[in-house]
């Protein structure tokens, strides 16, 4: 890129008079004192087009020379910005508390060079508050410390020999036992020793009844 974006993302926040502090070239002191403004006119406007950010840059803004500031340069503040806080249309919650925070910071600095004991104690309260430093740290769950469950088909992992040829195994233990002649019994045993049960009764009564047809009586 033809510009230091680091250079623009470090100092963007700074005031000017730490901006000189650290010697930081004149014109790059002017271009972030700008980029700052065509910032806060992209949060008012966010859904205007990178060509009137143009326009409204070009209108407001003139070169060292006081001419209107070229339309190269406009466009370069618009690609220092955009590779710093990116499409606006798309700005993540957490870009949107970094910059709160570097708000609250800046108010601090102000209050402490001013020495207002009243705002530094309220933004160190509004700092405290929404970075949620009264609360406690979450405890460790040791989640971590779960062992991982690996799963294999290796049966040696379980103390198991394994079979070579397993699949042709199968294949012949199915072959042998599809044509057992386990498939041809029709009868449960338990059917089986009823019936037979049945059978021995009826012939226990059949022979009570040619008993009774010979004496008359059934003994």
């Amino acid at each position: 890129m033809r510009f230091d974006i680091d250079l623009y993302s470090d100092n963007l926040m700074l005031p000017e008079d730490e901006l000189r502090a650290k010697q930081v070239a004149p014109q790059v002191i002017r271009r972030i004192v700008r980029l700052r403004d065509i910032y806060n006119y992209m949060l008012r406007n966010p859904l205007k087009k990178d060509r009137e950010y143009i326009d409204y840059i070009q209108a407001s803004y003139v070169d060292a020379d006081g001419k209107q500031l070229s339309k190269r340069k406009a466009y370069e503040d618009i690609e220092i910005l955009h590779a710093i806080i990116g499409n606006l249309q798309q700005c993540s919650k957490e870009w949107h508390r970094w910059r709160f925070n570097n708000m609250i910071m800046e108010g601090y600095a102000i209050a402490l060079r001013k020495e207002d004991a009243a705002a530094i104690a309220k933004l160190a309260q509004q700092y405290g508050k929404y970075n949620q430093l009264d609360k406690n740290d979450e405890r460790d769950k040791g989640y971590g410390e779960i062992p991982r469950i690996v799963f294999t088909f290796d049966v040696s992992k379980m103390g198991f020999q394994p079979i070579a040829n397993l699949l042709h195994v199968i294949a012949e233990l199915e072959a042998h036992f599809t044509h057992s002649s386990y498939n041809r019994v029709v009868e449960d045993a338990d059917v089986v020793e009823l019936t037979d049960a049945v059978a021995e009764k009826e012939k226990q009564v059949t022979k009570q009844i040619e008993a009774h047809d010979d004496t008359g009586t059934i003994s």
